[in-house]
């Protein structure tokens, strides 16, 4: 019994590590999939007296992605609804380009400004709007809960690193004897240490299994019931294969060091 619960406080605590890892996986690829939704539906809005080229403009700024021209004679025929076809025409001469600039990526408002800045100086051009202040709340928000994740994240790997070397300092313990006359006969670090690293890999195996299964559900479940449609059309935003791998990488890495910090800190104290 007692063995056991050694085990599931040394699974515990490297549970959260990993949990912590795919935490960042998971919101880094959510991340970058809304930032393309988000750059692929937001657009800079010109007004120009000139037709305007993308290869022009991205000349201009390169952040640039492509110039979509918007229909003049749809603009028009809302201005001069219910009016004559005569009005139509004539306010045809006078109407100026409309275009939507899209850019590669979902910059900051300090860039859009930037950005706003370039484009007004292109010769004809009349106005520029960037929809600043829906674009920042946006954007604020976005970057926000972004940083504070990964505090809670970096906080909840510092505290589950200190219980997974304590647990392992416990091991340590436990074998102690057979460490020492295995120092006795010359046996190298290593070897000394084997069988905390068996021990401990052993456990690292059934955490990152416990992990997996438990994202696994969670993107079979919440892909169903969520509302959020680029997350229910891409449930492998929530798990990729390629985590499994990953994470078990990372946890033998995180175990090797833990088995050679203890084994290294127990060689430091003398004997009494």
């Amino acid at each position: 019994m007692k063995s056991i619960k050694e085990h599931i406080m040394f699974i515990l605590p490297l549970m959260a590590m990993l949990i912590g890892i795919e935490f960042i996986l998971v919101f880094n690829r959510i991340t970058t999939s809304y930032e393309n939704k988000l750059k692929n539906d937001y657009a800079i809005l010109v007004v120009s007296k000139k037709n305007l080229t993308t290869p022009y403009v991205r000349s201009v700024d390169d952040r640039v992605d492509t110039v979509e021209t918007m229909n003049r004679k749809e603009i028009a025929k809302e201005v001069t609804s219910g009016m004559q076809n005569a009005a139509l025409a004539a306010i045809m001469k006078d109407l100026p380009y409309f275009y939507r600039v899209h850019l590669t990526q979902y910059f900051s408002l300090k860039e859009l400004k930037e950005i706003r800045n370039n484009l007004r100086k292109i010769d004809g051009v009349l106005n520029v709007e960037i929809f600043g202040e829906n674009y920042h709340s946006k954007y604020s928000m976005f970057r926000l809960v972004k940083t504070l994740l990964n505090i809670f994240i970096v906080m909840l790997f510092i505290v589950s690193t200190l219980l997974v070397v304590k647990q392992m300092q416990v091991w340590q313990l436990a074998h102690k004897e057979r460490m020492q006359i295995m120092e006795i006969f010359g046996a190298p670090m290593m070897l000394r240490s084997g069988i905390l690293f068996k021990v401990a890999l052993v456990d690292a195996f059934i955490a990152t299994g416990l992990n997996i299964a438990l994202f696994i559900y969670i993107k079979n479940r919440w892909s169903q019931i969520s509302d959020i449609d680029f997350i229910k059309n891409n449930p492998n935003l929530l798990f990729n294969i390629s985590d499994f791998f990953l994470q078990f990488l990372l946890a033998i890495v995180i175990v090797t060091i833990s088995v050679f910090y203890v084994a290294i800190k127990a060689k430091e104290v003398p004997e009494g």
